[in-house]
Order: C-alpha cells, then sequence, then structure tokens
C-alpha cells in the first residue's frame, strides 16, 4: 500500500515536470537552487572579541568590591560581573580560572586562607618531598596572590581611594579574610585574626 502510494506521488511530479515545459536529459532545467544571500564584514561578534582578546566593556562605571562567590554567582551560567576596569575584571578572570585548581589544593590541605586576604602553602607531604610539584604550586599561589591584590587595589580605587596605600590595603585584605572564612569548607584550613591556623569545623 505505502509502495503504491510512493510511485503514484513519483508518477504525479514526474508528470507536472513533463506539464511544465521543462527539457533536460538528467535533472529537469527548470529547478533551481538558491542557497541564502551571505555577506561578509570585517566586524567580529562579540563572542569572537572575547575570545581572540579583543572585548571591550560596555559599561564605565560599574565595579565589584569582592571576588567572594555568593548564591547569585552559584546560578548556573552566572559569573562575575566586572565592567569597565580592564585590570580589575582580568583578575577576576584568573581567580575564576584557579577556582577548581584552588578548591583541589585545599581538600589536599597544601593551602589555606591566611587572615591577610591572601593564600599561604601548608606544609604538606606530596609538595614536601617533590620539588618539581612544589615548584609549580608555588607559582600557583604567586598567581592567585598577585590577582587578589589587584582586587583590592582596583576596589578601593573604585570606591573613591585615590592610591590605596598598605594600610588601606591591608584593611582591605583583612576584611576579605573574613568573607574567605565564613565560605570556607568543613577541613579547609584558615588562620583566624591572632595567626593561629586551624581546621574549619
Amino acid at each position: 500500500m505505502k509502495r503504491a502510494l510512493a510511485a503514484t506521488i513519483f508518477v504525479i511530479i514526474i508528470a507536472s515536470i513533463a506539464a511544465t515545459g521543462c527539457s533536460s536529459s538528467q535533472i529537469p532545467s527548470c529547478l533551481e537552487i538558491s542557497p541564502p544571500d551571505i555577506h561578509m564584514t570585517g566586524e567580529k561578534t562579540v563572542i569572537e572579541k572575547q575570545i581572540v582578546g579583543d572585548y571591550k566593556e560596555l559599561e564605565k562605571d560599574a565595579w565589584i568590591i569582592s571576588s567572594a562567590r555568593t548564591n547569585v554567582q552559584r546560578t548556573k551560567g552566572a559569573g562575575p560581573a566586572v565592567t569597565g576596569d580592564e585590570e580589575l575584571f582580568r583578575a577576576m578572570k584568573i581567580r575564576e580560572f584557579h577556582q577548581s585548581k584552588l578548591r583541589t589544593y585545599k581538600n589536599e590541605g597544601a593551602i589555606g586562607e591566611a587572615n591577610t586576604g591572601l593564600v599561604a602553602y601548608l606544609n604538606a607531604a606530596p609538595y614536601e618531598s617533590d620539588r618539581d610539584l612544589k615548584r609549580l604550586l608555588m607559582i600557583f599561589i604567586e598567581e592567585e596572590n598577585k590577582a587578589r591584590r589587584a582586587i583590592f587595589r582596583r576596589s578601593l580605587v573604585k570606591s573613591g581611594v585615590a592610591t590605596p596605600d598598605d594600610a588601606a590595603l591591608a584593611g582591605f585584605g583583612r576584611a576579605f579574610a573574613e568573607e574567605q572564612r565564613a565560605l570556607a569548607k568543613p577541613n579547609d584550613w584558615i588562620q583566624d585574626a591572632r595567626g593561629a591556623w586551624t581546621k574549619k569545623k
């Protein structure tokens, strides 16, 4: 039944083509394929600009105080929204990139949150016995802390402190450290305000 129906439809199509006067030995000449118009421009899309590093933020006055992750940031697809300050944006992206590796180091007990707002190396056996492994960890700590210092400095500038001095940076770091202690997971190493290291319960 299905074959008979398909054959009937095929015969009707061939008859229609013949009735229109199209003639060709292989493909009827009245069939025409029209590809869609393609317009080439020299402009990059926003995504292309982000991929190749030519992305410019739209707003000049938007900024953030802290890089601490919140419930809002934990929603799917959400990330830090930093605009108008390339140094701050770059530091936030570095911290975002480091996030999973930082969590791994913390789970291993190799890194803790210091009371300065920076991360610190804790004597961990696997790293003490492998010089190359420890060197990579120390490079990671240096990059993470450099990004954090940039966030502290740029956030203070955005809040109206034209040239933050060491005291202002230290104060911001202490406030940031309090946030990190609050956000720490059980068994993470944290340093209290007096300098004592403990595992969070």
